[in-house]
């Protein structure tokens, strides 16, 4: 399943599966996905933070070195959230209600532009960290950063975990 230059087999650690191999990459990133979330639910952290963080570092990676850079960006993505939070919080008496859509026009700026950096690079892994922020629907803290992030780093590790076994079970193309 394609949208755009989305594809539902990137978020599966981006195995092409030939037709007779379809149900062992299912199954392979079904198990990794049902370990993954037993994991973060009994350290205890969100699961839905570790999926944040298995799409993020999935989107458009074709490496684990790819992977990596998108990790980075989302979690860069997840501190200009906490960043943005302490900003919306400190502009709120000066600003009112416009706080937020001001706060949120800086980090589009800004996440934009960091599209042109050599590695990191994702816009999409930064607005995922974003979104895992704003999400929690918490005041922004340290502990809140520690948290999310560490949910996010099980989700990237267990995409890593579908895409090296799944390179691995199946047979060469």
């Amino acid at each position: 399943m394609t949208l755009g230059s989305f594809s539902l087999a990137r978020l599966t650690a981006a195995i092409p599966a030939k037709p007779r191999h379809f149900h062992t990459v299912t199954l392979i990133a079904a198990v990794v996905a049902a370990i993954a979330t037993f994991a973060t639910t009994a350290v205890p952290l969100p699961a839905w933070a570790m999926f944040l963080g298995w799409v993020g570092y999935s989107l458009g990676a074709q490496t684990r070195r790819d992977g990596i850079a998108n990790l980075a960006s989302f979690l860069l993505g997840l501190s200009l959230g906490v960043g943005t939070g302490l900003v919306i919080k400190l502009l709120t008496p000066l600003l009112g209600d416009t706080a937020a859509p001001f706060a949120v026009f800086g980090d589009v700026i800004l996440v934009l532009s960091l599209r042109n950096l050599p590695r990191i690079n994702n816009p999409l892994a930064y607005f995922l960290g974003l979104i895992s922020f704003f999400a929690s629907a918490q005041a922004p803290s340290g502990s809140l950063l520690a948290m999310l992030a560490a949910a996010g780093v099980i989700g990237a590790l267990g995409a890593e975990l579908s895409r090296l076994l799944q390179s691995r079970l199946l047979p060469a193309a």
